[in-house]
């Protein structure tokens, strides 16, 4: 696996990954170009990538993941996260989740805070995996269709 930082050149790829990975937001076009426009707080992208035999036999990068991030002072937000179903527990996220704490830790971050629907059962123990803990339960926080969010919280 290797994780870079995403450009706006990579605007469709994201979008098209987060389409398909199902549980990961879905944003507009627009929330998607403001990542890269976006510098008050600073956001952040990541993309994971595997290597795949290629049609020619040669091994390609295939983009696999996505990861993007709130960078404001001392508290960061993980606003989303998506990772194709067909690469899940094979630690794309974990890569992408490594990324973020090492860039939050050299930044000098308190925490990282996200919220994840309380029905999505494996991002929560994904989290808890990767060291976060659960805060609070947030009521009524999504729509479409409405459900709770649990807040988690990972300090430094």
């Amino acid at each position: 696996m290797n994780v870079r930082a995403a450009t706006l050149d990579d605007l469709f790829l994201l979008m098209e990954i987060a389409r398909e990975a199902g549980p990961a937001a879905q944003w507009s076009v627009e929330q998607w170009r403001n990542i890269f426009r976006s510098q008050n707080p600073a956001r952040l992208a990541w993309i994971c990538e595997t290597r795949e035999a290629g049609p020619s036999g040669s091994a390609e990068w295939r983009a696999v993941g996505f990861l993007v991030a709130q960078a404001s002072g001392p508290d960061w937000e993980l606003e989303n996260l998506g990772v194709l179903p067909e690469f899940r527990r094979r630690g794309a996220a974990i890569a992408l989740i490594s990324a973020l704490l090492a860039a939050a830790r050299a930044a000098g971050a308190s925490r990282i805070l996200l919220e994840v629907r309380a029905s999505n059962q494996a991002a929560a123990r994904l989290y808890e995996h990767t060291g976060f803990c659960r805060l609070a339960r947030r009521p009524g926080y999504y729509s479409n269709p409405p459900e709770d969010a649990l807040i988690y919280v990972h300090p430094f």
